[in-house]
């Protein structure tokens, strides 16, 4: 491919995303939407009103949609345009809401060595892409392509702050890194005017004389970056009037990435996981995907999400880290990064100075305020489970997600005494220009084993759940006949089975959310009456993200992963499960109903292994 055709050029042939039959969608919707109701009556009427909806008001939108959708061009999907106006209309800040982050494994070396030699294999990857040489990633016996087209902006971008709507500018041509330290920014050169690459070790020298040279800022700019989009916008428009204050932001913005310098170190992985997440203001530069290195080596990514998701995120990741390693365990399909011509000596660091005058320095304190309340008000805790993994899970005849799902479940069960609405991401990138479907993971079938698991039999006709027991004890288990333990494994199994079925009819563009948001946006644009499918309370629910979930596992070389709970009063749930281990990030808000993350953390855990032995007793 020719880069300039990577984005909007479907050079590998893909399908578009198609729109699933209404009567699919809103069968799904309805099976997901079950489990929240608390009467008879309310699942005779959820149920009567989507068929009402599917013959009637949703007809007329669905064709209307589906004439939407057949054209050439931008946008490359029925649902790309809504996605992109979500993420670049947000006006909260960047931090938690928006950035996710994978942890990449500790591995020998001092902050700036290991940062210069992830920047100098960085550098390669965005070499390969421009090239158009990076192989497109594939999945299953059939080696199926996945979309590309997101790669293309991983790289020299950022995003601009504009009024009402951010905007996503790219420079290609940078041979820059933005690097942020102690609230100062500076550029470095790592690509030469003629084309080579600085080594890793011109590179730390890079970072030492940045360190050496930088002392707290009076006033951090960097602060600004982690405000509301809008307040951030009137700002930045204010200084651009000034031609050097311009200049030193669209040097920041073109760095093929940013690099913070953090002088912080940790040891517990709850508080380094909140530091990713949110850390200090003035150490980084949240307009761009940005490589945080801890002062003990320790190294993660801020991910920028408005254009790109996490299989994107760790591929590149994979390839830069086989690269910096040494490794040739490449992903299927990839090989490796391409060598250029090195040199050891480069120009300074140069420091972007800002003209600021009393407005932008009482933005800057506004910014600092801000943000320290968002940060008081995140709790994250990070469940190191290493009882088992995969291999224990696969062992009860369930995919170690669903085991992992149900488990989350079950959990919130306990602790909340209701059924949660859960979001589970997964990537539909079979499809041209395809992002992300939810996966529904909550079902009839997790409902009744939660039931059962309360020790309380749940009829298909009953909607009453147990009040009396909170969990099952270990006094319970221990005094558990064999029967009772197989009935409840049977349950988990089935309940397992469905969520692996919705689960790949949603990566095949087969969920309901998109589309369902996607009919809604057509009643807004015409200005109708919200139709009463809508407005029903039960549709609201169902999509609320009591548990926010997503499974980051794709590369050896991350270990944990987290984001911020997308529901003011849910749980945000990132994980990894590799063969004997699972990782799990908790978020969750102070000021919310929630309980803690490690609450929620340690109910999770007690769960599985709860899991593990009635597995032993029905076995």
């Amino acid at each position: 491919y020719e880069f300039k055709d990577l984005y909007d050029n479907n050079f590998l042939g893909l399908p578009r995303l198609p729109i699933p039959p209404l009567s699919h969608t809103l069968e799904r919707y309805v099976e997901s939407a079950k489990p929240l109701c608390t009467s008879e009556e309310q699942t005779k009427h959820l149920v009567k009103q989507a068929k009402e909806f599917e013959k009637g008001e949703g007809a007329r939108l669905n064709e209307a949609l589906k004439k939407l959708d057949d054209h050439k061009g931008y946008p490359y999907s029925y649902i790309e345009k809504h996605w992109d106006d979500m993420y670049l209309g947000l006006r909260c800040c960047n931090p938690v809401y928006v950035s996710p982050f994978f942890k990449i494994v500790d591995l020998p070396g001092t902050q700036t060595e290991r940062a210069a030699a992830f920047v100098h294999s960085f550098a390669k990857w965005t070499r390969k892409v421009l090239d158009g040489k990076l192989e497109a990633d594939v999945v299953g016996k059939e080696a199926t392509p996945l979309c590309s087209s997101a790669f293309s902006l991983m790289f020299s971008s950022a995003k601009i702050p504009k009024k009402d709507r951010d905007e996503i500018v790219q420079y290609k041509d940078s041979r820059t890194v933005t690097v942020v330290s102690e609230g100062n920014v500076y550029a470095i050169e790592v690509i030469s005017e003629d084309g080579k690459l600085l080594d890793v070790a011109g590179i730390t020298k890079q970072l030492d004389t940045i360190k050496e040279m930088s002392t707290p800022a009076e006033i951090a700019i960097p602060m600004l970056t982690a405000e509301d989009r809008d307040v951030w916008a009137g700002v930045r428009a204010k200084m651009e009037e000034d031609p050097a204050n311009k200049a030193s932001l669209q040097l920041a913005d073109q760095g093929l990435l940013a690099v913070a310098l953090d002088p912080n170190s940790f040891e517990d992985l709850s508080a380094l996981g909140q530091s990713i997440l949110c850390g200090p203001g003035e150490h980084r530069w949240a307009d761009k995907q940005q490589l945080l290195a801890y002062a003990d080596g320790k190294m993660a990514m801020n991910f920028e999400h408005s254009y790109s998701d996490g299989m994107g995120w760790g591929r590149f990741i994979h390839d830069v880290m086989c690269d910096t390693t040494g490794s040739t365990k490449y992903f299927p399909g990839a090989g490796p990064l391409p060598s250029m011509p090195i040199h050891s000596d480069a120009p300074p660091p140069k420091k972007l100075d800002f003209v600021i005058t009393p407005e932008v320095k009482a933005a800057v304190d506004t910014a600092a305020s801000t943000y320290k309340a968002l940060q008081d008000d995140v709790q994250t805790y990070h469940l190191d489970f290493n009882h088992f993994g995969k291999k224990e899970m696969k062992k009860w005849k369930t995919s170690p997600d669903a085991a992992m799902q149900l488990a989350y479940q079950v959990a919130y069960y306990n602790l909340h005494s209701r059924m949660p609405g859960v979001y589970e991401a997964c990537a539909t990138r079979r499809f041209f220009h395809g992002r992300t479907e939810t996966i529904r993971s909550l079902s009839q079938s997790a409902r009744r084993l939660t039931a059962r698991w309360r020790l309380v039999q749940l009829t298909p006709d009953s909607h009453r759940l147990a009040e009396a027991m909170a969990t099952v004890t270990d006094e319970a288990l221990n005094a558990m006949e064999e029967d009772d333990a197989e009935d409840i494994m049977d349950l988990l199994q089935l309940a397992a089975k469905t969520h692996s079925k919705v689960s790949k009819d949603s990566s095949n563009g087969m969920g309901c959310d998109r589309h369902l948001l996607a009919m809604q946006k057509i009643v807004l644009s015409e200005g109708s009456d919200m139709p009463e499918f809508y407005t029903n309370p039960l549709y609201e629910a169902s999509k609320t993200s009591d548990l926010s979930t997503s499974n980051g596992t794709s590369t050896p070389y991350i270990d944990q992963f987290g984001f911020g709970a997308v529901a003011y009063h849910g749980y945000g749930l990132g994980y990894l499960i590799t063969d004997n281990r699972v990782s799990v990030n908790i978020t969750t808000f102070a000021g919310s109903d929630s309980l803690s993350s490690k609450t929620m953390g340690d109910e999770i855990e007690k769960t599985l292994l709860k899991f593990k032995k009635l597995a032993e007793i029905a076995d």
